[in-house]
């Protein structure tokens, strides 16, 4: 039978009226929205469980994170099992801890009387069965212990999973790359975890002159002895780094403010012209400023005592961007008019724009200086 020919067709999507995409945009915000109020309330969530139960907050975190997705994979429920299981608790029941038989030696022993027993069962009471086991399942208290033995089983089985779905990732895409994860405390009994690709070994080995599993031990030493601890509390964050956090704090909480009273565009902070291009332009002001002064890029403000203490300022919020009202915007212009006509330097004129023609200017008289000096070279 010859195959009949089939005719690609080419589906365009209709277009999105302004409504609609104003719609889209505003449930994509909204889910944002939800995602990070989601995401502070699980932190705050984790604190308040630490405090109130006299736990650190990072086993707090990890009682909470222990229970992996690759660990909830379970086997599907079958009524073989389910009946053995039955049988076994059945035969266990009244025996003291130490007398009670072994699962595998009472299917061995009673292994053709399970058999006969489970063939003569119904599919209601298989189904039973099964549903017994589900149930369960549900009651069983999903609490993680944090000894030492189980966090390495949850290690050993979730680096396993990772390895296949690493190489099976490879084999499809080709993607090269490893992975290094160290015991995060002496306490813990894993041994470090280490995957590398073909590639990934051979640059490890060619660049940076070690061996991938020596790479393991160094990374386990550094942080089991505390010496990544031991580097935070004693090197200071260079200064150029604290002025760079306060800047991108500052912007991005104007960003902040400015999309939540639907600014459209990014709104650059200007320390220059602050009062004129941010005050009067938006109606934002940075409130607090815990420096003398008149706010000015962070960058002039002194040393890295008062830099720092802009950024706990900003971090804490107690120095942030408010909305004015409209009456409190009137009264900041009419101020900064009256500042500027006292001799304040309130408003910074901006710089003359060059012309063309000074441009074109210069232009000529560097090429004449160029041509009297290749006139006097050839005269000579």
């Amino acid at each position: 039978m010859p195959r009949i020919p089939v005719v690609q067709v080419h589906r365009s999507r209709p277009k999105l009226s302004a409504e609609q995409k104003a719609a889209r945009r505003d449930r994509q915000e909204a889910l944002t929205t939800a995602i990070d109020d989601a995401k502070s309330a699980y932190i705050e969530e984790a604190v308040h469980i630490a405090e109130t139960h006299g736990r650190s907050l990072k086993w707090t975190r990890s009682q909470l994170f222990l229970k992996s997705r690759m660990l909830r994979q379970r086997r599907s429920v079958n009524s073989w099992n389910a009946f053995v299981r039955v049988k076994h608790m059945e035969a266990n029941k009244g025996c003291e801890k130490g007398d009670r038989i072994k699962l595998t030696k009472f299917i061995a022993e009673n292994r053709d009387e399970l058999v006969h027993e489970h063939s003569q069962l119904t599919p209601a009471e298989k189904q039973a069965l099964n549903g017994n086991v589900v149930e369960a399942r549900r009651r069983k208290s999903q609490a993680a212990r944090a000894n030492p033995k189980a966090t390495r089983h949850d290690m050993n089985a979730t680096f396993t999973s990772m390895d296949h779905e690493w190489m099976a990732l490879c084999a499809r895409t080709g993607a090269e790359g490893f992975y290094v994860a160290v015991r995060g405390s002496i306490e813990d009994l894993s041994e470090p975890k280490i995957f590398f690709t073909q590639k990934a070994e051979k640059f490890v080995q060619d660049v940076l002159k070690v061996e991938p599993r020596h790479l393991g031990l160094k990374l386990e030493s550094f942080i089991v002895s505390g010496l990544d601890e031991h580097a935070i509390t004693t090197r200071p964050r260079p200064l150029n780094k604290l002025v760079s956090d306060c800047r991108t704090l500052i912007q991005e909480e104007l960003e902040t403010i400015a999309l939540e009273n639907n600014i459209k565009g990014k709104v650059k902070m200007n320390y220059t012209n602050y009062e004129r291009n941010i005050v009067e332009h938006y109606g934002f002001a940075l409130v607090n400023w815990p420096l003398s002064g008149h706010i000015q890029n962070p960058s002039k403000v002194g040393g890295r005592a008062e830099v720092q203490r802009l950024l706990d300022a900003l971090k804490s919020q107690s120095c942030e961007w408010v909305k004015l009202t409209d009456e409190e915007r009137v009264a900041r212009m009419k101020d900064n008019r009256e500042r500027h006509a006292r001799g304040e330097c309130v408003y910074v004129a901006r710089k003359p724009r060059k012309t063309a023609a000074a441009l074109q200017h210069k232009s000529n008289e560097i090429v004449d200086s160029s041509s009297d000096d290749d006139t006097s070279g050839d005269s000579e």
